[in-house]
């Protein structure tokens, strides 16, 4: 299970240091296998260059080798995305995960130039990122196979929620064994889950991580009832709090209540009323009663 872990904040856009060294600790100690910064979690649009820096420094620090980081190099442009990976690049992280670009619309053959550029500059091979309600673009099975091929990528995440589409990757992985798929759908995770697929990253773990990580040893023992009960659970739970609000705001919200994370998100977006944190916590106590 890999976290794409929040970026807590204080009122004035800061990096709340010290609460992102508290959700670290805390995933860790979860048993969350991965630290995923600078995600679309990670709000890493609403960062500066020196902020992101300062993100993955703090969690190499307090991973200190437990557990391997990964860094989001998003950009909105292949000059971006380079200058992105320049300000975090580290020998300490376990690699970089790469969205395609998202202000334009592109060719699957300028996709193919965009993650060969970035490639180049991290020094290896990327875990991209498909997410085409966020980002615009689908990466083709074809273009993955072609990153594939080129020795471009080692994974994909994939957020689509197109079980076809996710089967297409698991069918890749037979012509290319290093080839790792992860799944971002939550809804899906009962599917994908026995297909052979080599993690999961949900942006729930931030707020659940004994839950997500008890998700992934569903799966590692093949009790798939019970991945389907608690993945629908944990699911209807998600849909439920995106009610309240937009997602990284209600998540936060939530995650305040259980003292790791503060409510602020990046600007604009606000943070949640008062009121909306009351609805919150009648939601955390239906459907997580006992968290601690």
């Amino acid at each position: 299970m890999i976290v794409p872990l929040a970026t807590p904040m204080t009122e004035d856009g800061t990096v709340d240091v010290a609460r992102l060294r508290t959700l670290c600790k805390t995933q860790i100690q979860a048993g969350i296998d991965v630290l995923f910064v600078l995600g679309t979690t990670g709000e890493f649009y609403a960062l500066t260059s020196t902020q992101r820096r300062q993100v993955v420094q703090t969690v190499l620090e307090e991973s200190a080798g437990k557990v391997p980081v990964i860094a989001g190099i998003s950009g909105d442009s292949t000059t971006s995305a380079r200058e992105a990976l320049a300000a975090v690049k580290d020998k300490a992280l376990a690699g970089y995960v790469a969205s395609t670009p998202y202000f334009l619309s592109y060719t699957q053959a300028e996709l193919i130039d965009y993650f060969r550029s970035l490639t180049e500059a991290a020094g290896g091979p990327l875990v991209i990122y498909n997410f085409p309600m966020r980002y615009r673009h689908v990466i083709e099975l074809d273009t993955v196979a072609e990153l594939l091929r080129e020795k471009l990528v080692f994974a994909i995440k994939d957020t689509s929620g197109q079980f076809d589409y996710f089967q297409g990757l698991v069918r890749l992985k037979q012509q290319f064994p290093e080839f790792s798929v992860f799944e971002g759908a939550l809804a899906n995770l009962p599917k994908s889950g026995p297909l052979g697929i080599d993690g999961s990253v949900q942006a729930l773990t931030n707020l659940l991580p004994v839950q997500c990580a008890g998700l992934w040893r569903r799966i590692e023992q093949k009790q798939w009832p019970e991945l389907t009960k608690e993945a629908g659970w944990m699911w209807e739970f998600h849909q439920k709090i995106e009610q309240v609000a937009i997602f990284i705001a209600a998540m936060k919200g939530c995650i305040e209540l259980r003292g790791w994370c503060g409510r602020v998100p990046g600007q604009p977006t606000r943070p949640v009323s008062d009121e909306a944190m009351n609805r919150l916590k009648k939601l955390m106590n239906q459907y997580y009663p006992n968290l601690e």
